[in-house]
């Protein structure tokens, strides 16, 4: 039987904040430190703790557990937490974990999409519009860009980063970054081509996914390491800014690009 949305048997600590028609589901637990948006619907069973904030309208389903304590040794009991934005959706047994340094965040913007089983571990950031197939796991401070989309049992290696708009097939994953608009495939793990049919969703131009397509030929497909390649793209002119995104990242990489990349035989990029 529900109570002012909270049902019964939730256990809600004294100095939670909870907005306006917020529900709170059957043994669900909420910590003192947390706070939930308006329009929020948190299922049965959940556990949210930690310095941790859910924004408006998101659905967080039975089981899921948001702010405990990071699976590290480096973790000393320091005031960490985890922000979730605007109607992001948290299936059910998904894990978030807080972060490990004093004042820190794991952090998942807004309109995110995590399925069951998911997991995300301490100190990750996802951007806007990530969607996580049921099983997908990130290790910590892993960096996922706007808009990329992972299958089912995907693994990536603490601290690498992803980029804008790519599409990871299952099964898959990386120890080293990935850059923007890109489908990741095979075992191993093979780029393979570009993800032109996300880049459709983002309406980019036609220009401008062939500027991107061309810019990887150059980074890939003619014998050229990075900074070569990324010399020669310059050297044709500005780069759109979708192409100077590909730039920056490579240039910022600490743990090194994923190299392994195919298209194909016609040269057409896939389309995830």
């Amino acid at each position: 039987m529900l109570m002012t949305g909270i049902h019964r048997t939730a256990v809600v600590a004294d100095g939670a904040s909870i907005g306006t028609d917020v529900e709170i589901g059957p043994f669900a637990v909420i910590g003192e430190n947390v706070t939930i948006g308006a329009g929020t619907k948190i299922g049965a069973h959940a556990i949210i703790d930690g310095i941790t904030s859910v924004g408006e309208n998101c659905r967080i389903f039975a089981g899921a557990s948001l702010g405990l304590e990071p699976q590290s040794f480096a973790y000393k009991n320091e005031p960490t937490g985890v922000q979730i934005g605007n109607r992001v959706v948290i299936r059910e047994y998904a894990t978030v974990h807080r972060a490990t340094q004093s004042g820190t965040y794991t952090i998942i913007e807004d309109d995110c999409f995590l399925m069951n089983y998911v997991h995300i571990a301490h100190d990750c950031h996802l951007g806007k519009g990530v969607i996580m197939a049921n099983a997908s796991m990130l290790a910590g401070h892993v960096y996922v860009g706007d808009g990329t989309v992972m299958s089912g049992q995907c693994i990536f290696h603490q601290h690498v980063r992803i980029g804008r708009l790519c599409m990871v097939s299952g099964l898959t994953g990386s120890r080293q970054d990935l850059p923007p608009f890109v489908v990741l495939d095979c075992n191993p793990s093979t780029i393979r081509g570009i993800n032109t049919l996300g880049m459709r969703r983002a309406k980019m131009s036609q220009e401008t996914r062939s500027a991107v397509k061309n810019a990887y030929r150059k980074l890939y497909r003619v014998g050229l390491n990075f900074s070569q390649a990324i010399e020669q793209i310059e050297q044709e002119g500005k780069p759109c800014p979708e192409v100077q995104e590909i730039i920056d990242f490579i240039r910022s990489s600490k743990r090194g690009v994923l190299k392994l990349y195919i298209e194909d035989e016609s040269g057409e990029s896939a389309e995830g």
